[in-house]
């Protein structure tokens, strides 16, 4: 019998284009599928990133094709929809993305394409139906098409950037702290002297991408930045880095150190730059630490969320901060031979914990994982929140879908990251019955200071 998934949190190949083009700034997408393609989007992703959902969605342009255009082709519809595109929407770049109905078609995109140019409008496009994949496929898709496709990448000769580095694999939306994440990597690489390449979020525009050939090493945080990765070092020659994971907290410092490495930067200024933000996160530690000890911190957890995410946020709660990862599901559906290696890893962070790893989508078997698994702290989606109440522990979203929190520009990665999850699952904790708690302590004070000066 088939078995249905309840409550995806995956989306479309079409949605995770749509997500890299709006990360973009100055670069307009232009759907050509009917009219709910789009709306979907902006219910099913913008409206669930707090935040994400500038003046209401960023400028969509839709051809929105009928049945006419399904059964006669919608080539004249596109052609009439991207000229009035051009004409009403600023843009430095259009991006034509597909839906599943004109695929099925078979609408000559690329013909359309080649149109638009010949009237010197600045336009690519990808065949990003849902029916291809999910939203981390439309991610590879859409960096794919950028790459190859962007004018100016095709002309002259492309001189490396000394100090340049890429970052890839942190998908825009699908992560809810996709922009403070990356500005903290960003900030990160700065420190010892280099020179981030975002590409998605604040001031990411087509000079960003338009550098993205000339960098010196290109960096994978999870497996959906592989392909762009692979791409430019079979082309271009330059290296790739590939990360476990998010890098949060001390995984920051040993990410800082094999990029000095590989590129051979000064030693001394990497290692004063890690020393000194190994010393902020420290003084954070040791200010937290007697709530720690008072409130029980040290809990098992069920962590539900994207592979990347998961060993990071797992690594730090388990290895910094003393927490036992019980049980770690992974949504994104990473490919079968990268599972192995996650297996691996998340297994390995507390010997001889049990730690449980699964890789599952499904809504109604994430909630069975985890109502069994007996933890005392969940971290996931909004779609966990209902299990978490129903078993009467701390929960945290984090992953998304989110529904309780505006994300602008904080982040988990990082050093800085680490102080904010640090912030974030704490204040879930306290939140959940540490009231009580303080209560019983303070009489209890009260009680002896009482005693002690007679009163």
């Amino acid at each position: 019998m088939a078995h249905h998934i309840e409550g995806s949190r995956n989306s479309c190949a079409l949605h995770g284009a749509l997500q890299v083009i709006e990360a973009i700034e100055g670069v307009v997408p232009v759907i050509h599928s009917t009219a709910g393609c789009g709306v979907q989007h902006f219910l099913g992703v913008n409206r669930l990133n707090a935040g994400a959902d500038r003046f209401g969605g960023p400028p969509v342009s839709n051809s929105n094709i009928s049945e006419k255009h399904v059964v006669f082709g919608g080539s004249s519809r596109l052609r009439e929809q991207l000229k009035n595109t051009v004409k009403i929407v600023e843009g430095d770049l259009y991006v034509i993305v597909t839906g599943c109905s004109t695929e099925m078609v078979g609408d000559d995109i690329p013909a359309m394409t080649k149109e638009g140019r010949d009237q010197d409008f600045q336009v690519i496009y990808a065949n990003t139906p849902g029916f291809r994949g999910d939203v981390h496929l439309g991610y590879q898709l859409a960096v794919k098409a950028l790459i190859e496709q962007l004018p100016s990448l095709g002309k002259g000769e492309q001189s490396p950037i000394e100090g340049l580095v890429n970052i890839w694999g942190i998908v825009p939306h699908q992560d809810p702290f996709w922009a403070g994440n990356l500005e903290e990597i960003g900030r990160l690489l700065e420190g010892i002297g280099l020179k981030p390449n975002l590409l998605f979020g604040y001031g990411q525009g087509l000079t960003a991408w338009n550098r993205v050939p000339k960098a010196a090493l290109n960096v994978v945080v999870s497996v959906w930045g592989d392909a762009p990765a692979l791409l430019l070092e079979e082309r271009y020659g330059a290296q790739v880095l590939r990360l476990e994971g998010l890098p949060v907290g001390s995984a920051a410092g040993r990410f800082l150190q094999t990029v000095g490495d590989r590129l051979n930067l000064d030693v001394t200024r990497t290692e004063n730059f890690i020393k000194s933000e190994e010393k902020r996160l420290s003084t954070y530690l040791a200010s937290i630490a007697d709530t720690y000890y008072r409130a029980g911190f040290q809990r098992e957890f069920a962590l539900i969320g994207e592979s990347a995410q998961v060993v990071g946020i797992s690594e730090f709660l388990a290895g910094t901060l003393g927490l036992i990862p019980r049980t770690l599901i992974i949504t994104d559906n990473p490919p079968e031979n990268v599972r192995e290696a996650l297996l691996t890893t998340l297994t390995g962070l507390v010997e001889n914990s049990g730690t449980e790893v699964f890789f599952s989508e499904d809504l109604a078997e994430i909630t069975d994982i985890v109502r069994s698994a007996a933890v005392e702290l969940v971290l996931g989606s909004a779609l966990e929140e209902p299990v978490a109440v129903e078993l009467g522990v701390p929960f945290l979203q984090l992953s998304f879908p989110l529904s309780k929190q505006v994300v602008l520009s904080r982040g988990y990665a990082g050093y800085r990251g680490a102080a904010t999850l640090l912030e974030d699952f704490g204040s879930a904790i306290l939140s959940k019955g540490y009231n009580s708690h303080i209560s019983q302590e303070s009489q209890v004070h009260t009680a002896s200071e009482s005693a002690l000066y007679g009163s």
